[in-house]
C-alpha cells in the first residue's frame, strides 16, 4: 500500500486529488491539508510515503513547506503540483528536497504513474517541466548574487525597485501575478526585509 498526503489550498482540486487516489487499488490518502502549518503536524504524524504539494499556500510556500518536511522525514518524497511554469522556482522545490514537479494540467492516470514513480526512487517530471530543466543547463550562469538571489530573484527585484507593481511586473518578466508573489516572499527573506519599500532600498544600496 502506498500512502499519501495532499497539501493544497483549493478545495476542489484538494477533493478531486484525495477521491483519484482512493479510488486506485493499493494507493491511499492518509491525510489532506490546506495549509503549511496544518501540514507540518498532519505529515509527520500519519508518515506518508509520498506528498503532493502546492506551491502556492494561504500561509508560506509549499516550498518552504517541503523543506521543513524532508528535514523532518528524509525519506517522504514529495512531488509538487502546479501551474507555476518558472524555472527559478522548480529549481527551488527541488533544492528544498522535492523530487517531482507536475503541472496542473494532468491527465488521472499521470497522478497515480508521479506517485508510483516517486516511490520507486524516480523523478516525476511534466514533460515540459523537464524540458526547461534540461535547457537551463545550456544557458551560462551569472556570478553568484551575494545575497543569494537567483538570476530570476534579481532581475524582479530591479523591476520592484522601478516602482512597478506586481501586474506590471508579471507582465515585464512574462509569468503570472502569483508567481511574482511568491519570488517576492523568497526576496525578502534573503534581503531580511519586510516590504517593497526596504527592498528597493537595499537594491540601490548593492547597486
Amino acid at each position: 500500500m502506498t500512502t499519501v498526503a495532499v497539501i493544497e489550498d483549493n478545495n476542489t482540486m484538494r477533493t478531486m486529488l484525495v477521491q483519484l487516489i482512493n479510488s486506485e487499488p493499493g494507493y491511499r490518502c492518509v491525510c489532506a491539508c490546506s495549509t503549511s502549518k496544518e501540514a507540518l503536524v498532519e505529515v509527520p504524524k500519519h508518515q506518508p510515503d509520498v506528498a503532493l504539494m502546492d506551491i502556492h499556500l494561504p500561509d508560506e510556500s509549499g516550498i518552504a513547506c517541503t523543506a521543513r518536511l524532508t528535514e523532518k522525514m528524509p525519506d517522504l518524497q514529495v512531488i509538487m503540483v502546479t501551474v507555476y511554469k518558472d524555472t527559478d522556482l522548480i529549481f527551488q522545490a527541488l533544492k528544498a528536497g522535492a523530487c517531482g514537479y507536475i503541472l496542473k494540467r494532468f491527465r488521472p492516470d499521470e497522478i497515480i504513474q508521479a506517485i508510483s514513480e516517486a516511490r520507486a526512487g524516480g523523478a516525476p517530471m511534466t514533460s515540459e517541466i523537464a524540458r526547461m530543466v534540461v535547457r537551463s543547463f545550456h544557458t551560462p550562469s551569472a556570478a553568484p548574487d551575494p545575497n543569494g538571489l537567483t538570476t530570476r530573484e534579481a532581475e524582479l527585484l530591479m523591476l520592484l525597485a522601478e516602482g512597478l507593481s506586481n501586474k506590471e511586473i508579471a507582465r515585464k518578466a512574462n509569468i503570472t501575478a502569483g508567481t511574482v508573489r511568491i519570488h517576492l516572499g523568497h526576496i525578502f527573506q534573503k534581503l531580511h526585509v519586510r516590504c517593497r519599500t526596504e527592498a528597493a532600498a537595499k537594491y540601490f544600496r548593492r547597486k
